[in-house]
């Protein structure tokens, strides 16, 4: 029966309730779709944009939106010194831009300094001396040596890499000395936070660098990053290890410069023709300020021997010598005496490098030390002029005006924005696509997860569709002696949350021996009270004509059940089947409790996993969820003319 009858509808009361009603379902629905679309949004945003609760992606309407999120590929937050690096390349970064959710917030100060760079790719002449710049770079950065290379990498992309490289998990734990159970729990933490630009690091050449290296390269060959293979892409995401940035900080705090458009002006290294201020402070900045790696010694006799002298005043004996090293390297090789620990040229590898480094500082004045083509500004400065002929053809090609070419750094923010020209929706595909890809990489190699789950759905179908029709059946049959106190049970337990229950069902479980089998995961749910309550109903309001006519034809009882009976009562069963889907599908706690065996864990569980080791990225989480409810989604569509029919018919009768 209509709330508002066929005449009621007519008048202005019953137009405007009619109205107020149909606004009011709308809202509602908004309430549900609104959260929907933010976590829709959330999974195909990066750390620059997730903190917006959007409800769609701004980058798909604004261009500088969508320059602001490549950039922040480049410079992710999860690198060390990520946007104090970015300053480096784009001086005109503002000074209190320093988390990128917080320039992501600013859309008004990011679209702003967007808006400039977009300008100079589109000033003709400007674009031509970018341009000339990003080629020249992508030559050098092709040859550059990955050891002296950062690498911006997505964390998403370790576990398939170490998969790879290992192929098992046994593998991986014994190269790495460690014990996880899953490749994603393998902790990488020094790839992103290496200290290169520390002046007395040198990388410990270990196994867990030598797959860096490795990673590094499969980052240069564009293996994680397959849209930026081709022409037009000058830039990846391995880039030269810049120390300018270090020269030009160190240099605005000596010579007491805050302007950093002055500071890009600074030639390095400092000719001898310079201000002799500004070369003491290049002098100062080479002895405390210039990692180490980058400098090397003319090997002499005399060096030799004072260096000789140096190792032993520190050690005293050759054993407390050898058992200091070994402690730090199990690969050093014993000396016999202090004479074979041999003076280098370069910083060796290894624990002696600090004792080379102290002597530096110690025996050898900073005048006489050489710096190497290892510092990317120089290497770049000589590649220029080889290309260029002098300064003047620098300055033609790359539309600048420098007065040295000290004064030239690496172009990577040019090589940034003119890739970024030639593949601007490239990056945003990959943006759209790239969290999923890693969901299903994730999911699709966790063992048996998939199997599983639909095995379990299976089971916890056919169980609920049997189980449940005979109980509500039997109880509208048959008059049973305790009939309404079964139908009470059956409701009471609904009065008490899952988890009062979990203790004692795991323990009864336990004592079943039923630990880690499907049996555990769906015996406990096989019959529920409130659909053998509806379903009980649903036969007592069918006619009693259809059950005495098959009666009287001679139909035994089974046949009124399956012939009769249950094709009336399907929406009731679609609703049925629906929620044993959606708890066999995500009932991820129970399952945690009844089975630690990894390999009966489901999808669910394991999104559950995944959402707890990578809860610093929440946008890969977003997208483990929205992945992880696309089945769910599915089946209620299949099933919603069913159910709507539950609805419907009961008011016909």
């Amino acid at each position: 029966m209509p709330i508002i009858n066929y005449t009621d509808r007519k008048c202005f009361k019953g137009r405007a309730l009619t109205l107020f009603i149909y606004t009011a379902l709308m809202l509602g629905g908004l309430t549900m779709v609104y959260p929907f679309l933010v976590m829709l949004t959330g999974s195909v945003s990066n750390a620059f944009d997730y903190e917006r609760r959007a409800p769609v992606p701004r980058y798909l309407v604004s261009r500088e939106d969508r320059l602001m999120s490549a950039v922040c590929s480049f410079f992710p937050p999860a690198h060390r010194g990520s946007v104090r690096q970015m300053r480096s390349y784009f001086p005109s970064v503002p000074d209190d831009w320093s988390i990128w959710t917080a320039i992501g917030d600013d859309s008004k100060s990011s679209d702003a300094w967007a808006a400039v760079q977009l300008a100079r790719l589109a000033d003709p002449n400007k674009r031509r001396g970018i341009d000339a710049q990003a080629k020249d770079y992508a030559e050098f950065a092709a040859k550059w040596d990955s050891r002296e290379a950062i690498l911006a990498y997505d964390t998403r992309f370790v576990s398939p890499f170490l998969r790879k490289r290992y192929k098992t998990l046994e593998g991986v734990n014994k190269a790495w000395q460690i014990s996880v159970e899953d490749f994603s729990l393998v902790s990488a933490a020094e790839w992103s936070g290496e200290p290169i630009d520390q002046a007395g690091y040198v990388p410990l050449v270990d196994t867990r660098y030598t797959d860096l290296l490795a990673f590094r390269e499969a980052y240069r060959n564009n293996e994680f990053t397959p849209f930026l293979k081709g022409a037009g892409v000058y830039c990846g995401y391995l880039r030269p290890a810049s120390v300018r940035y270090l020269w030009e900080e160190f240099a605005g705090k000596e010579l007491g410069i805050d302007k950093r458009d002055v500071w890009r002006t600074l030639p390095m290294p400092v000719p001898a023709t310079a201000d002799a201020k500004l070369r003491a402070a290049w002098r100062k900045f080479v002895e405390n300020g210039l990692p180490l790696r980058h400098v090397s010694i003319t090997v002499t006799p005399e060096r030799q021997a004072a260096f000789t002298r140096f190792v032993a005043a520190r050690f005293r004996t050759a054993a407390y010598f050898n058992n200091v090293m070994g402690g730090q390297d199990p690969t050093w090789r014993p000396v016999a005496r202090f004479e074979d620990a041999r003076l280098t040229a370069l910083v060796p590898d290894g624990p002696l490098a600090k004792v080379w480094m102290d002597y530096l500082h110690a025996g050898i004045p900073s005048a006489e030390w050489r710096l190497r083509d290892t510092i990317p500004e120089l290497a770049f400065q000589k590649l220029a002029l080889a290309r260029h002929g002098d300064l003047a053809g620098v300055n033609a090609a790359y539309g600048l005006s420098l007065t040295a070419i000290e004064q030239l750094g690496v172009p990577f923010g040019e090589a940034l924005l003119a890739t970024f020209a030639n593949r601007e929706w490239a990056f945003t595909r990959d943006r759209m696509t790239g969290n999923y890809a890693t969901v299903l990489d994730y999911l699709l190699h966790r063992g048996r997860a998939v199997s599983n789950t639909i095995l379990l759905v299976f089971l916890a179908i056919v169980i609920a569709l049997t189980v449940n029709p005979l109980a509500g059946y039997a109880l509208s049959r048959f008059r049973l002696r305790s009939g309404e106190k079964v139908i009470v049970f059956c409701l009471a337990t609904m009065a008490f949350p899952a988890a009062v229950a979990a203790i004692p069902g795991f323990l009864l479980l336990r004592d079943l021996g039923l630990l880690n089998t499907f049996a555990a995961l769906v015996l406990p749910g096989a019959a529920n009270g409130m659909t053998i309550f509806m379903l009980k109903g649903f036969f007592d309001s069918l006619p009693k004509e259809l059950y005495e006519a098959a009666s009287i034809d001679g139909a035994p009882e089974w046949m009124v059940f399956w012939k009769i009976s249950i094709p009336l009562v399907k929406p009731i069963l679609a609703l049925s089947m629906l929620h044993a889907f959606i708890a066999a599908y995500n009932g991820w706690e129970w399952a945690i409790i009844v089975c630690q065996n990894r390999a009966m864990w489901t999808i669910a569980v394991w999104t559950y996993q995944f959402s707890q080791t990578l809860a610093a990225t929440p946008w890969l989480v977003m997208a483990t969820f929205i992945v992880n409810s696309i089945p769910v989604l599915i089946i209620f569509l299949t099933c919603q003319k069913v159910i709507m029919r539950g609805i419907i018919l009961p008011q016909m009768k």
